[in-house]
């Protein structure tokens, strides 16, 4: 039987939760608000129990997207995740919501380079590569950093951009072609259980602790 494993995204204008070993598949509750994560939160979970038909404490693990991204968004998946991880005793898996961008996009493309809205006129931003066989199955080779959109560097052929940090700022950030950006995208819970089931399968999801990825030291709520 598959792991039941529970992910949760509330670091940007999106929440969502997703639950896999559902009949083989990852079935998924998602919404576009700026506010109001805390409390959709708990109540798409709610949801998503009953329509699979299984309580909490069925749950074998839980990954949540630790960003960066919105620093409130960050702590409240965070706090949900680690609640619901260290009252059950099960593991906990926390994965960046670059690598989460990433893993939205179409299995073809193998270079990928997210973007998100940092606010102050700047955008957190990595560079992945699709590495079969990988720990969840993408490996850096840009580090999630911050900066100024003109200082992103521009996009390689075959290289496509995702998320809302080209949403906004597809103007400052070179590019060669707009055909290469993948717009109005945010990081989905069913790509952070995606993510965790290759990690299973690589024994890395046995943490009991996870932490923020806030890359930025001042707050972006």
């Amino acid at each position: 039987m598959s792991m039941k494993i529970l992910g949760i995204d509330t670091v940007t204008h999106a929440c969502s939760v997703a639950l896999s070993g559902a009949n083989d598949t990852i079935v998924e509750r998602y919404k576009v608000e700026p506010k109001g994560h805390s409390d959709s939160l708990l109540n798409m979970l709610d949801e998503l129990l009953d329509d699979v038909g299984i309580g909490i404490k069925d749950l074998d693990a839980v990954a949540v997207d630790t960003g960066p991204g919105s620093f409130t968004g960050i702590r409240i998946g965070l706090g949900v995740a680690q609640g619901i991880a260290l009252g059950l005793h099960v593991p906990i898996l926390g994965v960046s919501s670059l690598e989460v961008l990433a893993e939205g996009v179409d299995s073809k493309i193998n270079a990928v380079l997210p973007a998100i809205d940092a606010r102050m006129g700047e955008v957190f931003w990595g560079r992945l590569s699709r590495v079969p066989g990988s720990v969840g199955g993408w490996v850096w080779r840009n580090q999630p950093t911050i900066s100024r959109p003109s200082l992103v560097p521009a996009l390689e052929a075959k290289e496509l951009g995702v998320g809302n940090g080209w949403d906004k700022h597809s103007d400052s950030i070179k590019c060669n072609s707009r055909s290469n950006i993948q717009f109005g995208v945010f990081p989905r819970a069913r790509s952070v259980v995606a993510i965790a089931e290759r990690a299973v399968l690589s024994s890395e999801l046995n943490r009991s602790v996870v932490s923020p990825q806030y890359v930025r030291k001042s707050v972006y709520s």
